[in-house]
Protein backbone atom coordinates (compact mmCIF):
# COMPACT_ATOMS: atom_id res chain seq x y z
CA UNK A 1 0.00 0.00 0.00
CA UNK A 2 1.55 3.21 -1.12
CA UNK A 3 2.26 5.85 1.82
CA UNK A 4 -0.03 8.26 0.69
CA UNK A 5 -3.00 5.43 1.00
CA UNK A 6 -1.66 4.19 3.95
CA UNK A 7 -1.85 7.51 6.05
CA UNK A 8 -5.54 8.13 4.76
CA UNK A 9 -6.40 4.69 5.88
CA UNK A 10 -4.92 5.14 9.71
CA UNK A 11 -6.59 8.59 9.56
CA UNK A 12 -10.11 6.85 9.22
CA UNK A 13 -9.40 4.37 11.15
CA UNK A 14 -8.17 7.17 14.03
CA UNK A 15 -11.76 8.79 13.42
CA UNK A 16 -13.75 5.82 13.59
CA UNK A 17 -11.78 5.08 16.88
CA UNK A 18 -12.45 8.52 18.06
CA UNK A 19 -16.30 8.50 17.27
CA UNK A 20 -16.84 4.91 19.12
CA UNK A 21 -15.09 6.12 22.17
CA UNK A 22 -18.17 8.59 23.03
CA UNK A 23 -20.22 5.52 23.31
CA UNK A 24 -18.37 3.55 25.09
CA UNK A 25 -17.40 3.77 29.56
CA UNK A 26 -14.63 1.51 29.65
CA UNK A 27 -11.59 1.00 27.07
CA UNK A 28 -9.71 -2.50 26.93
CA UNK A 29 -6.31 -1.51 25.54
CA UNK A 30 -4.68 -5.13 24.39
CA UNK A 31 -0.83 -5.64 24.11
CA UNK A 32 1.24 -8.45 23.85
CA UNK A 33 2.85 -9.33 27.22
CA UNK A 34 6.25 -9.92 25.45
CA UNK A 35 6.58 -6.43 24.17
CA UNK A 36 4.23 -4.73 26.49
CA UNK A 37 6.24 -1.51 25.43
CA UNK A 38 6.43 -2.07 21.67
CA UNK A 39 2.82 -3.60 21.65
CA UNK A 40 1.07 0.01 22.26
CA UNK A 41 0.73 2.91 20.33
CA UNK A 42 1.26 6.18 22.51
CA UNK A 43 -1.28 7.90 20.80
CA UNK A 44 -4.14 5.49 22.73
CA UNK A 45 -3.19 7.43 26.22
CA UNK A 46 -4.09 10.77 24.45
CA UNK A 47 -7.03 9.72 22.11
CA UNK A 48 -8.47 7.89 25.54
CA UNK A 49 -7.79 10.84 27.82
CA UNK A 50 -10.22 11.61 30.14
CA UNK A 51 -12.03 7.88 29.29
CA UNK A 52 -11.57 5.02 31.86
CA UNK A 53 -9.04 2.11 30.45
CA UNK A 54 -7.83 -0.87 31.06
CA UNK A 55 -4.43 -2.54 30.03
CA UNK A 56 -4.98 -6.65 29.46
CA UNK A 57 -1.18 -8.22 29.38
CA UNK A 58 -2.53 -10.80 26.21
CA UNK A 59 -0.77 -14.22 25.37
CA UNK A 60 1.19 -14.26 28.71
CA UNK A 61 1.22 -18.27 28.29
CA UNK A 62 3.84 -17.23 25.93
CA UNK A 63 6.12 -14.94 28.35
CA UNK A 64 8.50 -14.82 31.14
CA UNK A 65 5.76 -14.97 34.25
CA UNK A 66 8.50 -13.08 36.37
CA UNK A 67 9.13 -10.43 33.81
CA UNK A 68 4.97 -10.50 33.23
CA UNK A 69 4.33 -9.84 36.67
CA UNK A 70 6.86 -6.79 36.73
CA UNK A 71 5.49 -5.32 33.61
CA UNK A 72 2.27 -5.60 35.05
CA UNK A 73 3.43 -3.47 38.34
CA UNK A 74 4.93 -1.25 36.41
CA UNK A 75 1.96 -0.16 33.88
CA UNK A 76 -0.28 -0.03 37.06
CA UNK A 77 0.81 3.14 37.91
CA UNK A 78 -0.64 4.49 34.66
CA UNK A 79 -4.07 2.14 34.63
CA UNK A 80 -5.35 -0.88 35.93
CA UNK A 81 -3.56 -3.98 34.25
CA UNK A 82 -4.42 -7.94 33.99
CA UNK A 83 -2.18 -10.05 32.26
CA UNK A 84 -4.60 -13.03 30.64
CA UNK A 85 -3.15 -16.70 29.40
CA UNK A 86 -5.70 -17.07 26.40
CA UNK A 87 -5.13 -20.59 25.24
CA UNK A 88 -4.88 -22.09 29.34
CA UNK A 89 -6.62 -21.88 32.33
CA UNK A 90 -8.20 -17.97 32.72
CA UNK A 91 -9.14 -16.28 35.49
CA UNK A 92 -11.75 -14.01 33.75
CA UNK A 93 -13.14 -13.26 37.23
CA UNK A 94 -9.54 -10.93 37.12
CA UNK A 95 -10.93 -9.35 34.45
CA UNK A 96 -14.32 -8.48 35.69
CA UNK A 97 -12.97 -6.77 38.90
CA UNK A 98 -10.38 -5.08 37.07
CA UNK A 99 -12.41 -3.70 34.63
CA UNK A 100 -14.98 -2.01 37.71
CA UNK A 101 -11.90 -1.12 39.34
CA UNK A 102 -10.95 0.88 36.12
CA UNK A 103 -14.49 2.70 36.67
CA UNK A 104 -13.72 4.00 39.80
CA UNK A 105 -10.05 4.80 39.46
CA UNK A 106 -11.10 7.42 36.63
CA UNK A 107 -14.35 8.12 38.60
CA UNK A 108 -16.77 7.11 35.87
CA UNK A 109 -20.19 5.96 35.67
CA UNK A 110 -20.32 2.50 37.43
CA UNK A 111 -22.62 0.22 35.57
CA UNK A 112 -25.89 -0.22 36.15
CA UNK A 113 -28.43 -2.79 35.41
CA UNK A 114 -27.53 -3.20 31.63
CA UNK A 115 -23.91 -3.37 32.48
CA UNK A 116 -21.31 -1.01 30.74
CA UNK A 117 -20.26 -0.52 27.47
CA UNK A 118 -16.61 -1.51 27.01
CA UNK A 119 -14.48 -1.16 23.48
CA UNK A 120 -11.28 -3.06 22.84
CA UNK A 121 -8.53 -1.41 20.97
CA UNK A 122 -4.73 -1.71 20.48
CA UNK A 123 -2.37 -2.77 17.59
CA UNK A 124 -3.31 -4.92 14.88
CA UNK A 125 -2.18 -8.71 16.43
CA UNK A 126 -1.96 -8.23 19.78
CA UNK A 127 -4.56 -11.31 20.49
CA UNK A 128 -7.76 -9.00 21.12
CA UNK A 129 -10.03 -10.94 18.71
CA UNK A 130 -8.77 -14.10 20.94
CA UNK A 131 -9.56 -11.84 23.74
CA UNK A 132 -13.15 -11.52 22.60
CA UNK A 133 -13.71 -15.51 21.83
CA UNK A 134 -12.54 -16.52 25.32
CA UNK A 135 -14.48 -13.90 27.37
CA UNK A 136 -17.73 -14.91 25.28
CA UNK A 137 -17.21 -18.36 25.43
CA UNK A 138 -18.00 -19.39 21.84
CA UNK A 139 -15.71 -18.09 18.57
CA UNK A 140 -17.49 -14.97 17.54
CA UNK A 141 -14.54 -12.68 16.54
CA UNK A 142 -12.36 -13.40 13.51
CA UNK A 143 -9.09 -14.86 14.51
CA UNK A 144 -6.08 -15.38 11.99
CA UNK A 145 -1.97 -14.81 11.80
CA UNK A 146 -2.42 -11.69 9.32
CA UNK A 147 -2.34 -8.40 11.50
CA UNK A 148 -6.00 -6.38 11.32
CA UNK A 149 -8.24 -9.67 10.25
CA UNK A 150 -10.91 -7.86 12.31
CA UNK A 151 -12.78 -5.93 9.01
CA UNK A 152 -15.28 -3.94 10.75
CA UNK A 153 -17.06 -3.07 14.08
CA UNK A 154 -18.67 -5.52 15.79
CA UNK A 155 -20.47 -4.95 19.27
CA UNK A 156 -21.01 -8.44 21.48
CA UNK A 157 -22.59 -9.09 24.66
CA UNK A 158 -20.54 -10.24 27.64
CA UNK A 159 -21.16 -12.76 29.99
CA UNK A 160 -21.45 -9.99 32.97
CA UNK A 161 -23.72 -7.82 31.63
CA UNK A 162 -22.60 -5.13 29.37
CA UNK A 163 -21.72 -5.09 25.71
CA UNK A 164 -18.20 -4.62 24.43
CA UNK A 165 -17.02 -3.01 20.80
CA UNK A 166 -14.74 -4.96 18.76
CA UNK A 167 -12.90 -2.47 16.17
CA UNK A 168 -10.58 -3.12 13.44
CA UNK A 169 -6.53 -2.67 14.38
CA UNK A 170 -6.70 1.07 13.95
CA UNK A 171 -3.62 1.96 15.84
CA UNK A 172 -0.58 1.62 13.50
CA UNK A 173 2.38 0.22 14.95
CA UNK A 174 5.32 2.42 15.93
CA UNK A 175 8.16 1.38 14.19
CA UNK A 176 10.70 3.92 16.54
CA UNK A 177 14.06 3.30 17.03
CA UNK A 178 15.07 -0.49 15.74
CA UNK A 179 14.62 -2.22 18.85
CA UNK A 180 11.16 -1.62 18.44
CA UNK A 181 11.13 -2.54 15.01
CA UNK A 182 12.10 -5.88 15.70
CA UNK A 183 10.49 -6.57 18.27
CA UNK A 184 7.68 -5.71 16.42
CA UNK A 185 8.52 -7.94 13.50
CA UNK A 186 9.03 -10.46 15.61
CA UNK A 187 5.15 -10.21 17.44
CA UNK A 188 3.53 -9.97 13.99
CA UNK A 189 2.64 -6.43 14.12
CA UNK A 190 4.13 -5.90 11.03
CA UNK A 191 5.72 -7.49 8.07
CA UNK A 192 8.88 -8.41 6.79
CA UNK A 193 8.94 -5.43 4.45
CA UNK A 194 8.78 -3.19 7.13
CA UNK A 195 12.04 -4.23 8.82
CA UNK A 196 15.17 -5.74 7.50
CA UNK A 197 13.84 -9.34 8.30
CA UNK A 198 17.50 -11.14 8.43
CA UNK A 199 18.61 -8.80 11.09
CA UNK A 200 15.33 -8.64 13.18
CA UNK A 201 15.73 -12.37 13.03
CA UNK A 202 19.34 -12.61 14.49
CA UNK A 203 18.53 -9.98 17.10
CA UNK A 204 15.46 -12.49 18.02
CA UNK A 205 17.77 -15.25 17.67
CA UNK A 206 20.35 -13.46 20.13
CA UNK A 207 17.42 -12.85 22.66
CA UNK A 208 16.22 -16.52 22.39
CA UNK A 209 19.27 -17.75 23.10
CA UNK A 210 19.62 -15.26 26.19
CA UNK A 211 16.35 -16.38 27.94
CA UNK A 212 15.94 -19.58 26.69
CA UNK A 213 19.35 -21.07 26.63
CA UNK A 214 19.35 -24.30 24.51
CA UNK A 215 15.97 -23.71 22.85
CA UNK A 216 17.88 -23.18 20.14
CA UNK A 217 19.87 -25.98 20.39
CA UNK A 218 16.94 -28.69 20.99
CA UNK A 219 14.74 -27.36 18.36
CA UNK A 220 17.05 -26.94 15.36
CA UNK A 221 20.68 -28.39 16.31
CA UNK A 222 22.24 -24.56 16.65
CA UNK A 223 25.40 -24.71 18.91
CA UNK A 224 24.89 -21.66 21.00
CA UNK A 225 28.20 -21.82 22.79
CA UNK A 226 29.48 -21.09 19.50
CA UNK A 227 31.30 -17.34 19.57
CA UNK A 228 30.35 -14.64 17.69
CA UNK A 229 32.96 -14.14 14.69
CA UNK A 230 35.61 -12.12 15.89
CA UNK A 231 35.20 -8.19 14.67
CA UNK A 232 31.25 -8.38 15.09
CA UNK A 233 29.27 -5.29 15.40
CA UNK A 234 28.02 -4.93 19.04
CA UNK A 235 24.59 -3.49 18.34
CA UNK A 236 21.80 -6.10 19.45
CA UNK A 237 21.25 -8.75 16.38
CA UNK A 238 24.64 -8.02 14.93
CA UNK A 239 26.84 -10.23 16.98
CA UNK A 240 26.12 -13.82 17.61
CA UNK A 241 22.56 -13.36 16.49
CA UNK A 242 24.00 -13.41 13.18
CA UNK A 243 25.39 -16.83 13.34
CA UNK A 244 22.73 -18.21 15.52
CA UNK A 245 20.88 -17.70 12.36
CA UNK A 246 22.82 -18.73 9.54
CA UNK A 247 23.77 -22.31 11.64
CA UNK A 248 19.95 -22.87 11.65
CA UNK A 249 19.62 -22.07 8.14
CA UNK A 250 22.54 -24.86 7.35
CA UNK A 251 20.56 -27.39 9.94
CA UNK A 252 17.00 -26.72 8.41
CA UNK A 253 19.56 -27.13 4.73
CA UNK A 254 17.60 -23.66 4.31
CA UNK A 255 20.41 -22.94 1.57
CA UNK A 256 21.11 -20.25 -1.34
CA UNK A 257 23.09 -21.65 -4.52
CA UNK A 258 26.69 -22.52 -3.35
CA UNK A 259 25.25 -23.48 -0.17
CA UNK A 260 25.59 -20.16 1.04
CA UNK A 261 23.01 -19.67 4.13
CA UNK A 262 19.55 -18.52 3.46
CA UNK A 263 18.93 -15.93 6.29
CA UNK A 264 15.46 -14.74 5.41
CA UNK A 265 14.20 -17.99 5.26
CA UNK A 266 15.75 -19.11 8.40
CA UNK A 267 14.55 -15.63 10.04
CA UNK A 268 10.78 -16.28 8.63
CA UNK A 269 11.29 -19.92 10.08
CA UNK A 270 12.51 -18.34 13.59
CA UNK A 271 9.60 -15.57 13.88
CA UNK A 272 7.02 -18.16 13.18
CA UNK A 273 8.04 -21.09 15.93
CA UNK A 274 8.54 -18.14 18.51
CA UNK A 275 5.06 -16.77 18.19
CA UNK A 276 3.77 -20.07 18.52
CA UNK A 277 5.59 -20.78 21.73
CA UNK A 278 7.71 -23.36 20.72
CA UNK A 279 10.95 -22.32 21.92
CA UNK A 280 9.93 -21.45 25.61
CA UNK A 281 8.22 -18.41 27.18
CA UNK A 282 10.07 -15.44 26.13
CA UNK A 283 9.55 -11.63 26.82
CA UNK A 284 11.58 -9.79 24.31
CA UNK A 285 11.95 -6.42 26.76
CA UNK A 286 12.69 -5.55 30.19
CA UNK A 287 10.90 -3.47 32.61
CA UNK A 288 11.30 -0.30 33.97
CA UNK A 289 13.39 -0.47 37.05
Amino acid sequence: MAPGVLAGHMARGERAFREALSAVDLVWEVADARGPRCSRNPRLQRLCAGKARLILLAKADLAEEDLTRRWAAALGAEAETVALDLHGPCDLGALWRAARAALERAGARLPGSEGYRAMVAGMPNTGKSTLLNRVLGRRSAAVGARPGVTRGPQWFVLPEGGRVLDLPGVLAPRLGPWPAAWRLWALGAVGPAAVDAERAGAALAERIAARQPRALEARYGVDEARPAPEGSSALEGECGGAELLAGMARSRGLLQAGGVPDLSRAAAVLQGDFRRGLLGAVTLEEPPA
